[in-house]
């Protein structure tokens, strides 16, 4: 099944009591928050997009109109979320074979967490599919077509849910690294909340990283404890460049940091990972990982987050600290008799120099194992 025979539906119906003001137009970077819903959606490849609209629908439906989106009405609305969702299922329309069923104030899903579940069709024909982050679910889940008949004759609590769990035999979730699926609008402080997440939406959370390691790439234990050992380091590093007057982006380069050797067991690992990174939605993490092996150092008095990423590897080895010159010595001593792989060592080496002089020379310390350690 290809995302073209998915409808998606953006459930915008409801009141927003608990939230006092009608979240689908509520500000998110400058546009209503339903926008972003829609622009995930099609980002993620899917044309067939639907909203249901209800209450403050003379208020909606201009913003709709405009994102080219088709309209279902839900004259019912006060009942509650879930005649929204029996108001799209009364009319799939011809062709789709699956319906993906997202409510308008979980507006953070990642266009790359769409896409997987979307892929995962092929893998598990037949089966509803549910988004889970570290073993949680989320929305928004992906109804096949021939389950829409149980859940319009479903007369029993609990809304949706209710209604999916009478298919819990064939319901399948789905790992996604992605922990905006779990995180829902419905108060002022969970606006304000999602007001901080879209400040930093173009770079995984720590607990984003981790199950990209560990769930999505199936990275080895010692390569985990490898990036966050780096990442504590390239913290640290960071910590003082900025009490210095830098203002490096600490959440970008930590990010960096913990996903930077995803690809350690692969040819080119670097390019590789940066690859795998950009694929996911953070093409800003991506360009960090990609020189994290080699670089063009600078030169001057400042210094760059991806150097502070350079660096930071080369003060770890496998998950301990050490001095650039205990790491290139045993590398030098390992391939003395490989004089091409020498060369790229001592380049590697005059790199790592060149930055950890900078950092002294803007920190005032010396970059060492003690001064990292405090």
């Amino acid at each position: 099944m290809s995302q073209g025979d998915i409808a998606a539906v953006v459930l915008a119906a409801g009141y927003s009591s608990r939230m006092g003001s009608f979240k689908p137009l509520l500000d998110l970077g400058g546009r209503p928050v339903v926008c972003h819903v829609v622009e995930s959606l099609r980002s993620a490849g899917i044309p067939d997009i639907r909203a249901v609209v209800g209450y403050r629908m003379d208020a909606l439906l201009p913003v709709l109109q405009g994102l080219g989106v088709s309209i279902v009405i839900n004259e019912r609305y006060a009942d509650g979320m879930f005649s929204s969702v029996l108001a799209a299922l009364k009319s799939p329309g011809t062709g789709v074979k699956a319906l993906l069923l997202l409510p308008a104030d979980i507006p953070l899903v990642r266009p790359q967490t769409l896409r997987r579940l979307a892929e995962n069709t092929a893998r598990f024909p037949g089966k509803i599919l549910k988004p889970a982050f570290l073993g949680r679910e989320g929305h928004p889940p992906l109804v096949p077509s021939e389950f829409i008949p149980g859940i319009l004759s479903y007369s029993g609590s609990d809304g949706l849910r209710g209604a999916l769990k009478l298919f819990a035999a064939d319901t399948v979730r789905v790992a996604v690294a992605d922990e905006n699926i779990l995180f829902d609008m419905d108060s002022p402080a969970d606006y304000a909340e999602l007001l901080e997440r879209w400040k930093r939406y173009n770079m995984p959370s720590v607990r984003e990283c981790e199950a990209i390691m560990k769930t999505l790439y199936s990275a080895e234990e010692r390569t985990v404890r490898h990036c966050a050992a780096v990442a504590d380091v390239a913290g640290k590093i960071t910590a003082g460049l900025n009490r210095s007057g830098c203002t490096l982006d600490r959440d970008l380069i930590q990010a960096a940091a913990l996903l930077h050797d995803i690809a350690r067991d692969k040819p080119g690992h670097a390019c590789e990972g940066a690859r795998w990174v950009a694929e996911l939605g953070y093409p800003g993490v991506a360009v960090l990982i990609s020189t994290h092996m080699d670089i063009s150092a600078g030169s001057g008095s400042s210094v760059s987050a991806a150097e502070v990423l350079y660096l930071a590897d080369k003060l770890v080895q496998e998950d301990r600290q050490v001095s650039i010159e205990q790491r290139f010595g045993r590398e030098l001593a390992k391939h003395r008799a490989e004089p091409e792989v020498v060369s790229m060592i001592e380049s590697r080496y005059r790199a790592a120099r060149s930055i950890e002089e900078r950092v002294t020379l803007l920190t005032g310390r010396q970059v060492a194992v003690p001064m990292i350690s405090q």
